[in-house]
């Protein structure tokens, strides 16, 4: 009877030490983030949440390129659902990340063996400080990972494949956005009969209009309009569900006092790209022409209360 109790302990050690799932926190929070799912699998990028006192931060990022430490889970999971409502299956290839849209197809390399995997990312986790990937069973069998339990990884996503399985979900355009994407206009010369003496009106108003534009110094400080005491004005060039597009026009606007501004709407992030503050309307409507000539058309002056 002694006997067959030291073989149940040592049988029980060895799977702790063999597995990832070493807190009861980790274990409550993946049970917890199932419960609010329905039973057909969904495209889910989330809210922020908070798990052990650290804040996390759902975003579709096809930029992602991390190193950390992956480990993995498998046995008290199996057969339960994922974080966005698949059946979990340790001996399938999938993993479990923090913030990436999930589904999304990564690229896991093992540092200290040079192997390497595409996997399906359906999951939350690892809830671990330090670790930014979760293996099942099968993915760290292949990757090498098992018996060591963690390893040093890199988590890349693959963007082309990522975007296709996520349009591949009827939910999939709830987290899609044109609001605010800047499109090239091109310009066409048109042609009018307009006489020599409205020619001249135009030139001379045109010339009264610069003249004005020019006492405004670049590095003048104007103080706010009376009218907008309480308020700061800002200039929206545009806004994206997709920080990659945000960046891009970000340099584009190296020129201006630009910025991107996060905001988590209806159950997704918008990246607004936006100018400013600025001192006064005349200087915002300098600016607003300045951005239309170069193809930016869908500019817009915006009023925020100052907090």
């Amino acid at each position: 009877m002694k006997k067959n109790k030291y073989v149940l302990l040592i049988l029980l050690l060895s799977f702790i030490t063999s597995c990832s799932e070493t807190s009861f926190i980790i274990n409550s929070a993946k049970i917890l983030g199932d419960s609010n799912y329905g039973d057909r699998p969904s495209y889910k990028v989330g809210k922020p949440y908070k798990i052990n006192g650290q804040w996390f931060y759902p975003a579709v990022d096809y930029q992602y390129d991390e190193v950390g430490i992956a480990s993995w889970y498998g046995p008290n999971f199996h057969g339960k659902k994922t974080a966005n409502g698949e059946i979990f299956n340790q001996n399938a290839v999938s993993a479990a990340h923090k913030t990436l849209p999930i589904p999304s197809i990564v690229i896991v390399t093992n540092l200290e063996n040079n192997k390497k995997l595409e996997i399906r990312i359906n999951d939350r986790g690892p809830f671990v400080r330090g670790r930014i990937i979760d293996l099942s069973k099968k993915a760290a069998e292949t990757l090498g990972i098992l018996k060591s339990g963690t390893a040093k990884v890199r988590v890349q996503i693959n963007e082309e494949k990522s975007r296709k399985i996520a349009m591949a979900y009827a939910n999939y355009e709830v987290f899609v956005s044109d609001a605010g994407q800047s499109e090239k206009v091109v310009k066409k010369e048109i042609k009018t009969n307009v006489s020599n003496n409205d020619e001249q009106k135009k030139i001379k108003l045109r010339k009264i209009n610069d003249q004005k534009k020019e006492k405004i110094s670049k590095n003048e400080t104007i103080k706010l309009d009376k009218e907008f005491n309480d308020k700061k004005m800002l200039i929206q060039v545009g806004a994206f569900s997709d920080i990659r597009n945000a960046r891009k026009l970000l340099e584009k606007l190296e020129n201006f006092k630009a910025f991107i501004k996060r905001e988590f709407v209806n159950e997704r992030y918008f990246y607004r790209v936006r100018i400013g503050p600025i001192s006064s309307q005349s200087v915002a409507q300098n600016i607003l022409e300045k951005l239309k000539n170069n193809g930016l058309q869908n500019s817009k002056l915006i009023i925020e209360k100052l907090k």
